[in-house]
């Protein structure tokens, strides 16, 4: 099949509406799925509630779990199974709710196994026969669940769980995985990524394939390719080093008539320095067609070669069909971090835009050795790439002067400048363009709706041999070497932490004992996943580096197993001004309409505002955000993601905000639409506690029109 280029992707004609809009409506009228279909369409065929009413719209039903927790988020996109509602809390209870009245008829702690809290998205589930199961992921276990009862389904795996640690061609033991997205079912096989870390010690990302009757493992896909596959020899190896990371962590979409399975993976590790795994580094930032039913690759389109940005592809890509020249393109569109569209051809994986090769610049990081090219003009922009000094912050004098202050200290060389030991400016940078609240597709308009960020970063390495002054990596403490490779990327490698999300680890002593420290390690809290691999001689190293109790650092001939030098990022930096607002000219966060019969913007919005500036007389500013938005045939675009907590109801056609609701906690999630007797829903998780630092929150907000 032929490649379309932009010049020819600009001659698409206009959907006929009518009888074709009525039937595609049709097909999406329910939220049985993750993001609503399996081709990720986030999009709801429902209009009771459309433009005319969406005014009166009102809470219908407000459900708490009860388990609320300092920092630990709720993301869960719930599913909706005839009149059952299936959503999961804080602490990852699993809980099933009547959907017209949000009454609890069940629930499943997970407690009862020594296990709760983390980050989950949403959850599958498998029918046949007439019974239905309810896959549940919760730490490294995957749970099966009897949808009537919530009892376990014994015949699956053991006893109703599977260890998420199997069947990866290593040590179970040493490995820590988790599963925050759901995966997705074709026929009677579950195919599922996998949530692995993203220090140096990282659990390998590959994709696998389960039954979902019994739980026995089916295929296993290679993200990172073993010796004699295809990729081996895009990663320059290095005896006994660790390779991880490269993991679909977002979810997957599913062409089901072709049987191919959609996977978009993320960054190999260390995510901001590759000078232990030099190469392009397939398969990871890769868009990957498989074969659902052998995992056999189909094709392969690698977005960012050799990545030291954490330029992850964060979410599935969406199937869409639109028309060119009388005929029907099948393709996918790939939200990316890079602030991009990417448009494929979903059977050859082709390009459907001119896309170009350019050099970019080196990397000046001992052993690193950056790509020299990357690949540009993928699809859509829809963040501009790259930070100038005519795009800083203009929201005052003041603001504006400090940041051009700042803006020079940084090295800044264009949008793909590889990380420093000064500090890189990169934007969009890891926090987005695009993250995993993916994108919402209206298949009758052909509209694309996705929200977006506009936060520039500083990305600065540190070598490890410098920390304290204590020579190599190898000369230092056994904890502190396990710190600096798994931990120092969010708490920072002096331990001083960033904001409420990533909190500092000076002074732990003075707010955990050994045994509860030792519990928020291997059991995770909120955002912080559980490091369940390392062994008990590790562990308690690490505790006793946390917790101060060390009795000094080894020697180089005690340790040779690790690398003579590392380098690790000095935390998640945005680049503010001086107020700590973001040191880019606003909107920081915008909601934005693609047209795919013309391939542009339709309109683009600020997303969320700040009370503080709002009372200066600034206008919108738009938020950093999180979740995602869904669109419907009423003409409306429902989102919540920013940080003042609201809920909001844009128009379709124009970005007018029509209606806005403020919730009890943030709602970084994906809402979900559905009917029940007739009467059209939109809920949405209000769990607050994300990487914003708003406060946590515990309550699943149902909103209804006003019964007559």
């Amino acid at each position: 099949m032929k490649t379309w280029t932009l010049k020819c992707c600009l001659f698409l004609v206009i959907i006929t509406l009518g009888c074709a809009a009525d039937k595609q409506e049709d097909t999406y009228q329910t939220w049985e799925h993750y993001r609503a279909t399996k081709t990720a369409a986030q999009y709801s065929g429902l209009k009771t509630i459309n433009k005319d009413n969406v005014h009166l719209l009102q809470p219908a039903w407000t459900f708490h779990t009860g388990d609320k927790r300092e920092r630990t988020p709720m993301e869960c996109n719930p599913i909706i199974l005839d009149k059952t509602m299936y959503v999961t809390s804080p602490q990852l209870d699993l809980i099933a709710l009547d959907a017209a009245s949000g009454k609890e008829l069940w629930r499943f702690d997970p407690e009862v196994f020594g296990l709760s809290g983390g980050v989950n998205r949403g959850v599958t589930a498998f029918t046949e026969g007439g019974k239905t199961r309810i896959f549940m992921p919760v730490g490294h276990w995957l749970f099966a669940l009897d949808a009537e009862n919530g009892e376990l389904v014994e015949e699956f795996g053991e006893d109703g769980k599977l260890d998420l640690r199997q069947d990866l061609g290593k040590d179970p033991e040493s490995l820590s995985i988790s599963l925050n997205t759901p995966g997705i079912i074709y026929k009677d096989l579950l195919i599922i990524g996998s949530a692995t870390g993203e220090g140096y010690d990282a659990s390998p990302g590959h994709i696998r394939a389960y039954s979902a009757k019994t739980g026995a493992f089916q295929w296993i896909f290679h993200t990172i390719p073993q010796e004699g596959e295809y990729g081996h020899d895009t990663w320059r190896w290095v005896e006994d080093e660790n390779y991880g990371g490269t993991n679909n962590w977002g979810g997957m979409s599913l062409d089901e008539d072709r049987g191919w399975v959609y996977v978009a993976t993320g960054s190999p590790t260390y995510d901001f320095y590759g000078g232990n795994r030099l190469g392009e580094n397939l398969f990871a930032n890769s868009i990957l067609a498989l074969d659902a039913g052998t995992g056999e690759r189909q094709w392969h389109y690698q977005a960012v070669t050799h990545d030291v940005w954490d330029y992850d592809l964060p979410c599935a890509p969406t199937l869409v069909d639109f028309p060119l020249d009388g005929e029907t393109v099948q393709a996918l569109v790939q939200p990316s971090k890079m602030g991009e569209l990417i448009l494929l051809d979903r059977i050859t994986g082709e390009p459907l835009m001119d896309v170009k090769e350019r050099a970019v610049p080196p990397s000046y990081v001992p052993g690193e050795v950056a790509h020299p090219t990357q690949k540009f003009d993928q699809g859509i922009t829809i963040v501009p790439q790259g930070l100038d000094s005519t795009y800083l912050t203009n929201i005052s004098e003041a603001a504006a002067e400090y940041a051009k202050a700042e803006f020079k200290k940084y090295r800044n060389e264009g949008f793909y400048t590889p990380p420093s030991l000064e500090g890189t400016l990169t934007f969009p940078a890891t926090r987005g363009g695009m993250l995993w609240g993916g994108l919402s597709y209206d298949p009758v308009n052909q509209m694309i709706y996705v929200n977006a960020n506009e936060i520039p970063m500083i990305l600065q390495l540190r070598s490890l041999s410098e920390n304290q002054g204590e020579g190599s990596f190898s000369g230092l403490s056994a904890g502190q070497r396990i710190y600096l490779s798994n931990c120092a990327n969010c708490h920072g490698a002096d331990r001083q932490g960033l904001g409420e999300a990533y909190p500092a680890l000076t002074g732990l002593p003075d707010r955990h004992d050994r045994e509860s420290a030792g519990i928020l390690i291997t059991g995770g809290n909120g955002v912080m996943p559980a490091f369940r691999g390392f062994d008990p001689q590790e562990l308690e190293a690490l505790l006793d580096y946390l917790l101060d109790q060390e009795s000094g650092g080894s020697s180089q001939e005690e340790r040779t197993d690790v690398p003579l030098d590392r380098y690790v990022l000095q935390g998640f930096r945005i680049f503010t001004d001086e107020e700590g607002f973001p040191a880019s000219r606003p909107p920081w966060g915008t909601l934005n309409a693609i047209d795919l019969k013309t391939l542009s913007i339709k309109w683009k919005v600020p997303l969320g505002e700040y009370p503080e500036l709002k009372e200066r007389g600034i206008a919108p500013t738009g938020t950093q955000n999180f979740g995602g938005c869904v669109a419907t045939a009423g003409g409306l675009v429902f989102i919540g993601g920013s940080a003042d907590e609201m809920f909001r109801a844009f128009d379709a056609e124009t970005g007018e905000v029509l209606w806005e609701y403020q919730l009890p906690a943030g709602g970084y999630a994906v809402p979900s639409v559905y009917e029940v007797e007739g009467r059209q829903y939109v809920v949405i998780a209000a769990g607050g506690a994300n990487r914003l630092g708003t406060p946590a929150g515990d309550a699943y907000v149902t909103f209804a029109l006003p019964e007559e």
